[in-house]
């Protein structure tokens, strides 16, 4: 096969394939971007979002914590809806909702309520890069990536000249090759 034969089928495979990992190659990095910092803290929960609003309430009369005080509290934020159950303890009492939870200081009738809310593209991107769905999407994973192996090595010769691979590009791909490689001997 000559040389520009098989140039013009590598350029074809590498857009081809380029073009069919375009979504997969957009969800995976957004989502690494969401989970780098989840982990280094700028997120609480990467699928989910949270919102604090604060606000004061009644103190019970007698000091009673029954049904009709947790209900007036639901109802003032109301979130009679979400309520699951609650606790007391040494001057408070917390209401759990199934998106969240009030705290009330009974000493001061400080309330706070916090509430969970989902990140709904983010939540399913996860889902997709942690690979919680099994099954047959593992297999459309591991094509996904033998697509990137492909594309990474037609990429090497999709330039020729001193912009291919026997000029710049193998420049930026040794440097490519080189950086993780010193994150793990830097931070391991």
């Amino acid at each position: 096969m000559q040389v520009k034969t098989l140039r013009r089928w590598n350029n074809l495979l590498h857009r081809d394939i380029g073009y069919l990992c375009v979504g997969m190659t957009l969800i995976y990095a957004i989502s690494g971007i969401v989970l780098n910092h989840f982990k280094s803290g700028d997120f609480q929960h990467p699928d989910y979002g949270k919102s604090t609003t604060d606000f004061k309430v009644s103190l019970p009369v007698d000091g009673k914590i029954d049904q009709t005080y947790i209900y007036n509290i639901l109802d003032q934020v109301k979130e009679k809806d979400h309520f699951k159950s609650y606790i007391t303890g040494d001057g408070y009492v917390q209401l759990f909702l199934s998106n969240g939870f009030v705290y009330v200081d009974l000493a001061t009738g400080e309330a706070q309520v916090e509430r969970k809310t989902t990140r709904y593209v983010i939540k399913e991107m996860n889902l997709l890069h942690y690979n919680n769905l099994k099954k047959v999407y593992t297999w459309f994973s591991d094509l996904y990536a033998a697509g990137l192996i492909i594309l990474a090595i037609t990429g090497l010769f999709v330039l020729r000249g001193k912009n291919g691979i026997l000029g710049r590009g193998a420049w930026l791909t040794a440097i490519g090759i080189l950086l993780p490689a010193l994150f793990l001997l830097f931070y391991s």
